[in-house]
């Protein structure tokens, strides 16, 4: 398997579960991170080799190349409209639903050391071909219109910071639920429990760093500081029992 390429449709499969469960819409470079992240343990050590060019690895050259792959089959929104941005269309949308609910997953098995490469003093050893296990699992199924709608009403700022990304697409922001969705937490998918955030403070508040009162005060638990009133939009109602949820959660 150390030899092998990932085949295209299991790229094809991990790009739409990528976009799927990050509401749909990804700049490049964080594609590029997530997907190594959640993928690059299951990547043969072909994958990892880089291309005659030598400018970047084959997994990711082909990942590219499915891309346009997914454009001609118009389940993304064409790289000449999108600039930089992978975009689903409808029928990404509706492809992404028809994954199966199995997703691979790293087997932990610990390699003798000898048969590993030397390594330098307190460097992990790690695995040049890392076994495969299947399991199944669940996929939430987000609503778009839900995520799409507060971002529109609070015009893709950040209701933290107030900072509006702009990309050649055009504004850039994310909808981060208030009581996450999945298990245990089973918060629902609607207005009131979703917040339009940059990915930075999407990332520190889905961690706990960042808290809101039911005052709509911020809170950033990193050093106890108050970041000031969470920006508010006219036709976008916060339901508090949301933020005492999230604050609970995090011991807040």
């Amino acid at each position: 398997m150390a030899s092998e390429l990932t085949p295209q449709q299991v790229l094809r499969e991990w790009l739409l579960t990528m976009l799927g469960e990050l509401g749909g819409s990804v700049p490049t470079a964080r594609a590029l991170k997530v997907m190594e992240q959640r993928y690059g343990a299951l990547l043969s050590e072909e994958d990892w080799t880089l291309t005659k060019r030598g400018d970047e690895s084959k997994w990711w050259n082909r990942t590219r190349f499915e891309r346009k792959n997914m454009e001609r089959a118009k389940l993304l929104v064409p790289a000449s409209v999108s600039r930089g941005i992978w975009t689903l269309t409808e029928a990404g949308w509706e492809e992404y639903r028809r994954i199966p609910k199995v997703d691979p997953t790293v087997e932990i098995v610990e390699e003798p050391r000898d048969s590993s490469p030397a390594q330098p003093p307190n460097e992990p050893a790690g695995k040049v071909s890392p076994s495969r296990a299947e399991v199944n699992t669940q996929r939430i199924i987000r609503s778009t219109a839900v995520a799409d709608h507060v971002k529109r009403i609070h015009d893709h700022t950040c209701q933290v910071c107030g900072i509006r990304l702009t990309t050649p697409k055009g504004a850039y922001s994310e909808a981060a639920h208030i009581q996450p969705l999945g298990h245990p937490h089973s918060g629902p998918d609607i207005v009131a429990n979703v917040l339009c955030l940059c990915p930075n403070h999407h990332l520190l508040f889905d961690f706990g760093t960042l808290s809101v009162s039911d005052d709509l005060i911020v809170t950033d638990h990193s050093s106890e500081s108050s970041l000031g009133h969470l920006r508010e939009a006219s036709g976008h109602l916060i339901e508090r029992d949301y933020l005492a949820y999230h604050r609970n959660h995090h011991g807040r």
